[in-house]
């Protein structure tokens, strides 16, 4: 007997350890047979050491199937008199198992050594879970939650059956984690406990019936393994820096070609099938979120975020999509670019991609290929979506150029608010009558009437297409509704 833990407690057993005895006043002892025969069934499972019941109002009378199967498994019952307070029992236990805690105390202080000579050597990962399992003689996972994965990649392969087990546990319980979780999945036999980090973690002890760890020694390994989580986390934050800090650069045509050619082939994407990716930025969904989902689940990639997009360099084989749809939760539109083929084409892809991504949004459809689909009326590719905004908006792009005006913007800003006069003069900073004068250069210059509706859905039409030929975040996509002029 390691320890007597008094809890009534209806779940007291995910709190003590193997080698415990439960002290209870009966609150959590069922009064029928068989429910009183499960519960010592729990009991023994648990490893615990006996059960001893207080005499006292609460306590349900024991019955006799409980008794026999008791005597049958050698499980010691006992009956605590109402004289008899339970700390005393505690003391006793204490005082019987010092020189046990003081094993525990050198027990404790070898896992630190283990830790510290992991750090001060470079053995850390692989190397120091090891260790640290061998010292408390099972078999660790440092398991994230939330994809049901190994933190450390080389561990994907260890019981995954109960790692998805425990996963499943875990998200069932909304993260709330008891001292321990006991889980078994056909002969496999794990305890699971908390880590402390940001993402949802736990600790995976694997062991046999007839090697159980102390569950106290496992909390410490739990803090060492939090460590571990941190650099890992670290060093993939590290990573999408300096891959968002390369794709910006690639963006803005900053790089050599060869050393782009290079940098993204380092980072195990292969230019020639690699493709870009557009989702639409969201508040409460960092982008560094999502390069943390796609790290876990091994996908190679560059990730970067411009404020209204967030852009993703990757393989274009359809695992690779499908595992970048299910790191964003499978509720979000994509839009993907044709190969990239080189690394001087990023310019163009991510464009491709935002144009991709506009008809994702149109159609509600997770994931569109540029050239697959295109919003209705609208052009099916860049080349086109250039040529329709030149055929209608060019004596205005030409007018803006030439006098330094902004005629353009002032007619998309009209049409986002609906031909609203007020709106629109209020949103641009100017006075109705400047406006008024603006849309009246608009139609001299277009041949269009801003109250012929043909003639505003054509307006608008190439405004859309203008927008995305530039690489310009889309607008609202509304289309402009009859409004007072």
């Amino acid at each position: 007997m390691t320890w007597a833990h008094a809890s009534d407690l209806p779940n007291a057993l995910e709190w003590l350890a193997p080698g415990e005895l439960l002290m209870s006043n009966g609150h959590n002892v069922p009064a029928e047979a068989r429910p009183q025969v499960r519960f010592l069934q729990e009991l023994v499972s648990a490893g615990l050491s006996g059960l001893a019941i207080g005499d006292g109002p609460h306590a349900p009378e024991l019955t006799t199937e409980f008794l026999e199967r008791a005597e049958k498994l050698a499980f010691p019952i006992l009956a605590i008199p109402h004289e008899v307070p339970f700390v005393a029992i505690s003391r006793a236990v204490a005082s019987a198992n010092s020189d046990e805690e003081h094993r525990r105390l050198v027990r404790t202080a070898q896992l630190y050594s283990v830790f510290q000579d992991g750090v001060c050597n470079g053995r850390l990962g692989l190397p120091l879970l090891a260790e640290l399992g061998d010292q408390l003689g099972c078999e660790l996972v440092v398991l994230d939650t939330a994809t049901s994965l190994a933190v450390l990649p080389e561990q994907d392969e260890v019981s995954p059956e109960l790692c998805a087990r425990a996963a499943r546990e875990v998200q069932g319980r909304n993260g709330v984690l008891p001292g321990v979780l006991r889980i078994r999945e056909g002969e496999a036999m794990a305890f699971v406990i908390s880590v402390p980090a940001a993402r949802p973690t736990v600790l995976v002890a694997l062991h046999d019936a007839g090697n159980v760890p102390d569950l106290a020694l496992l909390q410490h390994a739990a803090n060492i393994a939090a460590l571990e989580v941190e650099r890992v986390t670290a060093e993939r934050e590290q990573h999408r820096a300096l891959g968002s800090d390369i794709l910006e650069q690639l963006l803005e045509h900053r790089l050599e070609a060869d050393f782009a050619m290079r940098q993204l082939r380092e980072r195990g994407i292969a230019p020639e099938t690699a493709v870009v990716a557009a989702l639409q930025a969201r508040s409460g969904d960092p982008q560094r979120n999502f390069h943390h989902e796609l790290a876990q689940r091994r996908l190679a990639h560059l990730a970067h975020d411009d404020g209204s997009r967030t852009l993703f360099v990757l393989a274009g084989e359809e695992d690779a999509l499908d595992t970048l749809c299910n790191a964003l939760g499978g509720d979000a539109e994509l839009g993907v670019s044709d190969p990239l083929h080189r690394p001087e084409r990023m310019p163009d892809a991510a464009r491709e991609a935002s144009w991709a991504l506009s008809a994702a949004e149109s159609l509600h459809r997770p994931l569109v290929r540029y050239g697959e689909q295109t919003p209705l009326f609208l052009p099916r590719t860049l080349g086109e979506a250039d040529s329709a905004a030149k055929r209608v908006l060019g004596p205005l792009l030409a007018y803006d150029d030439e006098h330094g005006t902004d005629l353009i913007h002032s007619l998309g800003v009209f049409f986002e608010e609906n031909r609203s006069w007020q709106r629109s003069a209020k949103r641009l900073h100017v006075h109705k009558q400047t406006l008024v004068y603006r849309m009246g250069r608009v139609e001299e210059l277009t041949g269009r009437n801003l109250r012929d509706t043909a003639d505003v859905v054509q307006l608008w039409l190439a405004l859309e297409a203008l927008q995305l030929a530039r690489g310009r975040p889309h607008t609202n996509g509304s289309t402009p509704e009859h409004g007072e002029p």
